[in-house]
């Protein structure tokens, strides 16, 4: 057993330098960690340089070793599985954290229950980090999952790819238990770009592959395009917005357009920073109608086949004939819920 308040997880393959880089900084900056390091078929080098690692940590420390490269997500489970901690981290060896970074994370879990897995902000790939924001995926690069999560559920399904819709595929397990995700401001973690191995047509047919299992099991995602129009007040748009987030939750995104006082009103409430999956635009004041149809048309030609809705039942959706009213989309909400 130990008493450390996270377990991190690293899987290895190579890449010296760089996990020379994640470990240290993991050392430094995670002292209430144990680190468990999972060599998965690495050259001498990297061998060498873990064993080093872990004989000066000691009982901070745990190193697995498998002599195939038995993949990021198979290693990722069996890490997990070796987990003994409130809380477990996710890190790839590319990866490098700052000063702090566990903080924001298990604190914000420690106060919200409902939360199962914390991301922290990474750079270069997320810029801006206003809030803490209810997310629709995670991150390989680091993510935080609490063992009341990972008893519910497991690990990551090894059938499905090693990218994207395998993390889709956790946090909708995740949620149809009754955990959210959550990205925490804080002090950032530094990524890298991962190399992507076997040729590109084997990528493809996995990803196909992957994406028909992840529709069988939850469906298609659907895109809505909102028009609220002058009247509607923050009380109601509040109102509105927990519907989406519902929806949001289980697959869908929604593009809510609403004159721009209103969208003030809303960012300075953090309306904003419900969820991902709920983006909230204004439309310009001093324009044509021709502009604020605009913000419409770059939703549709960013996601084709978006469904426009009118805001507020009774009204007609301004720059669509063909249209739902909010009512119909609660309707349809309510029934994609378990």
């Amino acid at each position: 057993m130990t008493d450390a308040v996270i377990d991190v997880v690293i899987p290895v393959w190579n890449r010296l330098d760089e996990t020379r880089n994640c470990v240290v900084s993991l050392i430094n900056h995670s002292p209430e960690a144990r680190l468990i390091m999972f060599d998965i078929g690495s050259e001498r080098d990297t061998e060498r340089l873990l064993q080093e690692f872990a004989d000066a940590l000691d009982d901070r420390a745990l190193l697995m070793r498998d002599d195939a490269n038995i993949g990021f997500v198979r290693a990722a489970n069996r890490g997990l599985q070796r987990s003994e901690a409130p809380y477990i981290a996710l890190v790839r060896n590319t990866s490098v954290v700052t000063a702090g970074w566990l903080a924001p994370l298990l604190n914000f879990a420690s106060a919200h229950p409902e939360a199962g897995i914390l991301l922290p902000c990474l750079t270069p790939a997320e810029a801006e980090c206003r809030g803490p924001i209810e997310m629709a995926g995670a991150s390989f690069a680091a993510m935080v999952i609490t063992r009341k999560l990972f008893q519910e559920i497991g690990g990551f399904d090894e059938g499905l790819d090693a990218g994207s819709w395998c993390l889709r595929d956790y946090t909708r397990r995740a949620c149809a238990k009754g955990f959210l995700t959550y990205r925490i401001p804080g002090p950032a973690v530094t990524i890298q770009e991962e190399v992507q191995l076997g040729s590109q047509h084997r990528r493809q047919e996995n990803l196909q592959r992957t994406l028909q299992l992840f529709t069988e099991r939850w469906g298609d995602s659907k895109s809505y395009a909102i028009h609220l129009p002058k009247g509607v007040d923050l009380a109601l748009l509040r109102h509105k917005l927990d519907y989406l987030v519902t929806g949001a939750r289980h697959g869908d995104s929604y593009s809510v357009m609403m004159p721009a006082p209103l969208h003030k009103e809303a960012l300075q409430a953090g309306l904003d920073l419900l969820h991902e999956n709920v983006v909230l635009l204004p439309l310009p004041r001093l324009t044509l109608e021709s502009g604020r149809r605009r913000v419409f048309e770059r939703i549709v030609s960013h996601a084709p086949g978006t469904i426009a809705v009118a805001g507020v039942d009774g009204m007609a959706f301004p720059w669509e004939q063909s249209y739902i009213s909010f009512g119909e989309l609660c309707e349809r909400i309510r029934l994609g819920c378990p």
